[in-house]
């Protein structure tokens, strides 16, 4: 339904007494200085940033939803996905978003998208201790793991190997939603996205600079 149908809803909900509010949808997961110096270790050790396009639009940071076109392949070059995607970066429940979600287990891709601004291209290297957290290192390469869920669509693996990926940074918001109750029938309901309240960049920020 498009965003604009939602006011004469809202109209009508009111009409009957119902009580509706908008609210963040998703609950933010805390970090503390630690974990910020943490994930910026991370990123300067275990990930090889690029940024192939700089955006001009909000960043994608701790607390965002994220959408994006994104390319995976693998070091020897083997494509393993191609398409959309979406994530929570420091968001949950996952189960909230709708079509392809990126997998709980790929950490790397996950931080190597925080910093980048809507219009953005980036290539990420993802070393193998990033790729599938689920599964200890000394793993054989073969043994994989969820890369993107959807259920419109067969979930896609990845094996635990080093991965190169494109990102092209589509949209960076806080999403928000409708919560009302109608005759006991409660709805949650994502309206739209809030782009405001993004924190900025600095010319002066390095690329691995972890933004929340």
């Amino acid at each position: 339904m498009r965003k604009h149908m939602w006011i004469p809803l809202i109209l009508v909900i009111s009409q009957f007494g119902c009580v509706f509010e908008y609210k963040d949808r998703y609950k933010v997961s805390n970090i503390s200085e630690k974990g910020r110096v943490e994930a910026e270790r991370l990123r300067k050790e275990l990930l090889h940033l690029e940024d192939l396009v700089v955006g001009q639009g909000p960043l994608a940071a701790h607390g965002r939803k994220v959408s994006l076109q994104l390319e995976v392949r693998y070091s020897d070059g083997t494509l393993a996905y191609n398409g959309s995607a979406h994530t929570l970066l420091g968001l949950y429940p996952e189960s909230g978003i709708h079509g392809s979600y990126i997998g709980p287990n790929q950490r790397g891709i996950r931080l190597g998208l925080n910093g980048m601004a809507v219009g953005g291209r980036r290539r990420i290297t993802v070393d193998r201790s990033l790729v599938c957290t689920n599964l200890p290192d000394q793993v054989d390469s073969r043994a994989g793991c969820l890369l993107l869920g959807d259920s419109e669509i067969p979930e896609r693996m990845v094996r635990k190997e080093t991965l190169v990926v494109e990102a092209n940074l589509t949209q960076a918001c806080i999403p928000v939603k409708l919560e009302a109750n109608i005759w006991y029938i409660g709805l949650n309901i994502d309206i739209r996205c809030r782009e405001e309240d993004t924190p900025a960049r600095k010319p002066s920020d390095p690329i691995w600079h972890f933004y929340s």
